[in-house]
């Protein structure tokens, strides 16, 4: 499954940084798709919880960024 996010929002190092997080090194791609990137998840009953997951972890980042 893909989840498209934004460059705008989002630079690439803080997408690898994020799977780095949650323990996706590896287990997830990342493609350049226009002006933004596809994250691939891989297929699977748990893949949803993945992605929510992985975009709990993106906001979370964001906000302790402007917050500090």
């Amino acid at each position: 499954m893909d989840l498209y996010i934004s460059a705008a929002e989002y630079d690439y190092h803080t997408l690898l940084k994020v799977a780095e997080m949650a323990g996706l090194a590896g287990v997830i791609s990342f493609h350049e798709s226009g002006d933004g990137y596809l994250v691939t998840f891989p297929q699977g009953e748990t893949v949803q919880a993945l992605i929510d997951d992985y975009k709990g972890r993106l906001c979370n980042l964001e906000e302790n960024i402007w917050m500090r």
